[in-house]
């Protein structure tokens, strides 16, 4: 149907014909457009702990190898470490065992030692070689058990025996460590091992709970467990029984005491039992051998302890009279007669030291631990004697007699740490050695001996309590606000210098701030201050001492040493065969036997004989000036410039030692000047050339009668092996090393270069990796108990350690050249706060020193170090003392500073530290310049700041500070000469409730004071801080930030609620928008990318609770009203103190770009770490979800194996596998979760470096194995897997597990 009508067409009207349904149409309303919903993004969560807590529970010295190796257990909270007391008073780490499954409650050690005579100290101080395993076997010797085993009890109620033999490969490795388990016997019964004790004759172990049980297990003897281990037996359990008791209370305080002489087989089990607020002492006996059932089947009562010893601190049983020393916080007494009627308690009259100033608790300080210290046994019979400690650094020595009573006590010199529950005695032929843990600083190692003060020899590093975490990063949001792309704002140029970490470590007046280093210690022994120009040295052994040979410019050094190193002195020419006149470019001792190659000719010496030839003496050597050389055997080379005819060459001489003969055998023309000269084992000359086509590598064969050289262009290589962007920037071979097939070659521009020849097509695997900037100078090392040799590599004033992958029949699968790529830190024991000093040459030398420690000669500057390499790699710490107690932390990019909070004897002030110096230097004044001691409005009795930040307002810079007491603080800033910086009070605004945090935004400040989000903008008239509006929010907010504009609140107790942020008038406004659906006790909170860097509104925030949780919570921006979504949640060890981002790997970890699935947390690809309380750092990287799922899998298939998780629990659930079925579940909770740390392990294999996976993935699920490692991105077509599938699993973690510091 149609009709016509008239309309206004371009301004006049017409007739048009019109239908029904074009009308209907026009009167449609255009519905409204529906927002758009975001869907969270789905990925994993892998979580590494990349610096372990340095937090010790207690210390045991423990018999754990042998009779005549002085060990000691250090016990954390998931991990066991022996060091061994070294004869110089240090401590060695000897092993060190993690993979528990749970944490440590408590420990012990089961066994004796006794030093019977005068004879046997004398062969412990000996100390003779012992007989490897392999040595037993070849000598036909039974394996023997060690004196000592330790006993762990595992939170799950296991206990874990163990003790540590050499290693059973026979390669000259690490120790191990054998282990058996004895599950607990009543599974439901919770905290087990809060008190272990064991009887003094090792047949008996006690274990009680922390309230209505303990159990008595009775052990196997020594003599048995021995015959068993000695036919070849496994270890098995030495449990043989056990009986469970309840008590009607709370257990305080348990201890075998005990039997009197004569009367070794009497058996005393005492217990102190809290019922109805009193302590009672109950004492169960039994002769060795009884039936435990009977033994405990009556219910005793027990006699009550006298109102003075009520709460009992330590319970110290005495070796005579069966007594004990019972210390209470107001009195230390000795109980007697306790096993027939009524005990009796002495009291012993001592003057109770008044606290010390390490002492920062608001009471008196209390008596924390005891240690026994060793005696002949037949001491023991008649006497004995304990050191007790307090916890501001008090010990006090008593001797008690034949009848107990204590007849001496000697307060000890006051120790300047605080001592902790982890105190112990250790042997020594002429001491006592006492070693010092700390729960808040660092320990110590003291030695006592008779008549002369304590000697302090070395610290016990310990950087807890970590109260608060900064990093030097310049950009700390995740997501780049200007709109570029990710990949356009990552840096690719120059090399960037990582990162460098801090944290506060909560000491008292000891208080610090710890910055983290990660790599191997190397301590310095010997320094000496030569002068500048020093370009390498050499240490040479002498009859009596050493002789060092110092090469310089244009002239040599000889000085000689002292074999205890204590003074140097020159050696005058006229003393010295050597040349002295010019540089000495090569030098090499063997046997007597010594070479010194110098610009200005070459010298030969025996002991007894000596020659020396100059190079005009050689007429294919005329009118050459000499540039380089090196040695091998009985070949020298050196590389000469013709001035005349500005040509290279290559002369190569071969020397006769029986008569210090030297002939020039062979002149080498090359094309180019010569950068670096090598020879290899098959004497192949090695040439590093440059000219005008670039660096080149030139080999001849010296075992071939004429010169055919092999000219090898860098540049090509590169091109055509690795995929370096542009291998034209490759600058010149600075240094050359020759290992086995493989060349390793350093370029003048930082890069170190391997070629090896493989049976391949191409016959050449070249690899190539940037290390710095400047020269990468090599030296070949061989380490103490490495079987391979390894690479010191000095770049860039640093020290790095190269260790080479074993070759394996995975080797030519791996991407990663290096199995291991550590930084060396020289460290001076006596002064923990320096800076590493700069090395820029390094050799290891052969000089005699402990087992496993290697001798490495450095330069540095102006100054030679000789140091002691520590093989296990680790965190190495420096700490700058602050004599006060910090508890907030920033970096300041704008100040180039460290800003701390710190208390000074209860007065909260500012520090700003140097971070190179370590120097405080802030300069607090008034606002007229008037230095002052506080600036005003700090300094208050009993404040302290909870909140420190940085505001950019407009074009001025400002600091802000929250404190308890309620004060807001707005804080000018100005750098002045001599990098000091002057701050003053500017604004001041006080609140009835405390300033939990502040941060500083473009038109104001936002706060949260109490429970109140409180906005203020400054009014520029009235020179003052405005209130604008506030909102009131459950719990208080611990931490802010503005993201896409909303304001995100971390609150105590509520998790993450988002509140609107933008600007409006005054009085109340800015509602929730969004909230965590679940209530957690919020700690920190960071914001990382998700699935895409790019989208802004896809970001996860990471929430860390006191309940050692992380949570990964995606805010729908959009969708106001609504509740986060929870992508994935973790559980660590510990709980996240603080988050923090920062580019912290090495400089050959940076160039790394986002392979197999690893998403971006940051448009910069910076990394995301947290700190916990304990001072474990862990690191956070997010995973596309291929990849979670099959990094996962490998996880849960490590679960279920019994060398990867040996102590797994064998009921229910193991680690979120269930029925033994490892496929992943994806659940947005703990199965998002992939541990890093048991994939370390399965990557390690247990120590032998190899065959981890292989064991793991057993063959019923290797299908799906190579299934899902074909689904990870960038991993390629796998064929029938195998092999080359394993080959690209363990790539793939190598590069997740790569070092992070």
């Amino acid at each position: 149907m149609a009709f016509q009508t008239n309309v206004l067409r371009d301004g006049q009207w017409v007739t048009e014909t019109i239908s029904v349904q074009s009308i209907v149409k026009s009167q449609q309303v255009d519905a409204a457009p529906q927002q758009q919903v975001l869907q969270p993004p789905r990925c994993g969560l892998l979580t590494r702990t990349i610096v372990e807590s340095p937090f010790i529970n207690s210390i045991l010295p423990v018999r754990i190898r042998s009779p005549l190796h002085n060990d000691i257990a250090f016990i954390g909270d998931h991990f066991v470490q022996i060091r061994e007391l070294r004869r110089d008073g240090r401590l060695k780490d000897i092993v060190r065992k993690v993979n528990f499954g749970s944490r440590i409650r408590n420990a012990c050690v089961v066994g004796n030692f006794d030093i019977k005579t005068e004879e046997e100290q004398d062969a412990l101080s000996s100390q003779p070689p012992i007989l490897k395993l392999e040595d037993h076997h070849h000598y036909g010797l039974a394996p023997r058990l060690p004196p000592q085993m330790l006993m762990v009890a595992l939170e799950s109620g296991d206990s874990v025996f163990m003790f540590v033999r050499p290693d059973s490969s026979g390669g000259g490795g690490k120790p191990e460590f054998v282990t058996t388990r004895f599950v607990s016997p009543k599974q439901r019964l919770a905290h087990p091992g809060f008190h272990v004790v064991v009887d003094p004759s090792s047949r008996y172990m006690a274990l009680a709970y922390a309230q209505d049980f303990f159990v008595v297990y009775e052990l196997e003897s020594r003599e048995r467990l021995e015959e068993k281990y000695a036919n070849g037996e496994p270890l098995q359990s030495p449990v043989r029984s056990f009986r469970l008791r309840s008590v009607n209370g709370v257990i305080h305080k348990i201890a075998f005491l005990y039997p009197r002489p004569g009367d070794e087989n009497h058996v005393i089990l005492l217990l102190i039992v809290v019922r109805h607020r009193k302590s009672r002492m109950v004492i169960y006996e039994w002769k060795l051998g009884d039936d435990l059932k009977k033994v405990f089947d009556e219910d005793k009562q027990g006699h009550r302890m006298p109102v003075e010893n009520q709460m009992v601190l330590l319970l110290i049983p005495l070796t005579v009279q069966s007594a004990f020393i019972v210390i209470s916080p107001d009195q230390i007494a000795v109980c007697t007669e306790c096993l027939h009627g009524p005990p009796r308690f002495e009291t012993i009259e001592m003057s109770s030291p008044p606290p010390t100033p390490t002492h920062h608790g608001a009471h008196v300080p209390l008596w924390t631990a005891w240690a026994r210290p060793f005696r002949l046994s037949s001491y023991f019979e008649t006497r004995d004697c304990i050191f007790l400690a307090r916890e501001d650094g008090v010990v006090v020595y008593f001797e008690a007699d034949k009848d107990s009573t204590v007849e001496r006590v000697t307060p000890m010199d006051t120790f300047n740490c605080n001592i902790s529950t982890a105190f112990a005695c250790v042997y020594e032929r002429y001491a006592d050695i006492l070693i010092l843990g700390s729960d808040s600083g660092p320990g110590g190692v003291h030695k006592i001996c008779p008549r002369v003060p304590i000697e302090f020899l070395e610290a016990l590093p310990n950087w807890s309590p970590a109260v608060d975490f900064a990093s030097t990063a310049q950009v700390t949001e995740w997501w780049h606000r200007d709109g570029d792309k990710a990949g356009k704002t990552v840096q690719k140029g120059p090399v960037l210098r990582p990162d460098r970490l801090f944290a506060t470590c909560e000491g008292g007046q000891k208080g610090s701030i710890t910055e983290y280093r990660y790599g191997l210690k190397a301590n310095i022994g010997f320094d000496l201050a030569f002068g500048p120009g020093i370009k390498q040295a050499w240490l040479v052994a002498k009859a009596d001492g050493y002789q060092m040979v110092i090469s310089m410019p244009d002239a040599t050094s000889i000085l000689e040493l002292p074999s205890d190193f204590s003074g140097a002195d020159l050696v005058a020419a006229d003393r010295t065969p050597y040349y002295l006149g010019g540089s000495t470019l090569a030098f090499s001792h063997s046997g007597g036997f010594t070479v010194q190659v110098t610009t200005e000719g070459v010298v030969l010496t025996l002991p007894h004989d000596y020659r020396s030839y100059r190079y005009e003496d050689f007429a294919a050597l005329s009118g050459c000036s000499v540039a380089d050389a090196c040695i091998l055997d009985d070949c020298i080379a050196v590389s000469t410039h013709n001035d005349e005819s500005n040509t290279f060459q290559v002369h190569v001489f071969k020397m006769e030692q029986p008569n210090l003969g030297l002939g020039h055998v062979r002149t080498i023309e090359v094309d180019g000047e010569v950068n670096s000269l090598a020879l290899t084992r098959e004497f192949t000359l090695l040439v590093g050339t440059s000219n005008e086509s670039g660096p080149a590598l030139v080999r001849c064969s010296l075992q071939q009668a004429t010169n055919h050289l092999e000219v090898m262009s860098i540049p090509e290589i590169l091109s055509k092996h690795t995929s370096i962007e542009d291998p034209s920037s490759v600058e010149g071979i600075g240094s050359i090393v020759s290992l086995g097939n493989t060349i390793f070659l350093g370029t003048r521009s930082g890069e170190v270069i391997s070629l090896t020849t493989t049976t391949t097509a191409d016959g050449l695997a070249v690899h190539c990796e940037k290390f710095g900037i400047t020269s990468a100078k090599l030296s070949c090392a061989h380490i103490t108990n490495q079987p391979n040799p390894v690479l010191l590599l000095c770049c860039d004033n640093n020290l790095v350690y190269l260790a080479l992958h074993p070759a394996t029949r995975h080797s030519h699968h791996r991407d990663r050249f290096f199995r291991q790529k550590l930084r060396v830190f020289p460290v001076d024991p006596s002064h923990l706060d320096a800076l590493a000093p700069p090395v820029q040459f390094a050799s290891a030398v052969d000089l005699p020193s402990e087992e496993g420690i290697t001798q490495v000669l450095m330069v540095s500057g102006e100054t030679i170090l000789l140091t002691e390499l520590h093989p296990t790699p680790g965190c190495v710490p420096r700490s700058i003392p602050l004599e006060g107690t910090p508890n907030k932390l920033i970096w300041s990019g704008k100040l180039n500073c460290l800003i701390a909070a710190v208390n000074y004897g209860g007065k909260p002030g500012l520090v700003f530290i140097n971070p190179n110096t370590g120097e405080n230097v802030g300069v607090p004044t008034d606002r007229n310049d008037n230095a002052v001691e506080f600036i005003h409005g700090l300094g208050k009795q009993g404040d302290v700041i909870l909140s420190v930040g940085e505001w950019r307002y407009k074009s001025y810079f400002y600091l802000v500070v929250g404190t308890r007491q309620g004060r807001l603080l707005v804080v000018s800033v100005k750098r002045e000469g001599g990098g000091k910086v002057r701050y003053w009070m500017r604004w001041k605004k006080e609140f009835e409730r405390p300033v939990y945090s502040v941060m500083g935004y473009e038109e104001g400040l936002v706060m949260c004071v109490g429970q109140s989000v409180r906005w203020e903008v400054l009014d520029e008239g009235e020179r003052r801080l405005r209130h604008e509006r506030s909102v009131e929010i459950e719990s208080p907010g611990v931490g802010m930030r503005v993201e896409n504009g909303k304001l995100v609140v971390l609150t105590g107790r509520d998790s993450v609620v988002v509140l609107e942020h933008g600007s409006g008038s005054g009085g109340e406004g800015g509602g929730m928008c969004n909230a965590d659906p679940m209530r957690r006790n919020g700690v920190s909170m960071m914001e990382v990318a998700g699935t895409d860097v790019d989208d802004a509104e896809g970001g996860i925030t990471l929430v860390s609770d006191r309940e050692c949780g992380v949570g990964g919570l995606w805010v729908p921006w959009r969708q106001t009203d609504k509740e986060c979504e929870v992508v994935f949640e973790a559980e660590l060890t510990a709980s996240v103190r603080k988050f923090q981002k920062a580019r912290s790997r090495p400089v050959w970890e940076q160039e790394q770009s986002p392979k197999f699935g690893r998403l971006r947390s940051s448009f910069d690809d910076a990394e995301t770490l947290g700190i916990s309380l304990n001072g474990a750092l862990h690191h956070f990287t997010t995973l596309d979800i291929k990849t979670w799922r099959f990094l996962r899998f490998v996880q849960n298939l490590a679960l279920m194996d019994g060398e990867v998780t040996p102590f797994a629990h064998q009921y229910g659930q193991q680690g979120g596998v269930w029925n033994n079925n490892p496929e992943p579940r994806a659940d947005n909770g703990l199965e998002m979760q992939v541990d890093g740390d048991l994939l370390g392990r399965v990557l390690e294999g247990q120590g032998e470096g190899e065959g981890g996976l292989e064991r793991v993935v057993v063959r019923r699920w290797e299908g799906r194995f190579v299934e899902l490692l074909g689904e990870v991105e960038g991993v390629g077509d796998l064929g029938e897997g195998g092999e080359k599938a394993f080959g690209k699993a363990y790539e793939v973690l190598e590069y997740f597990l790569r070092p992070v510091l």
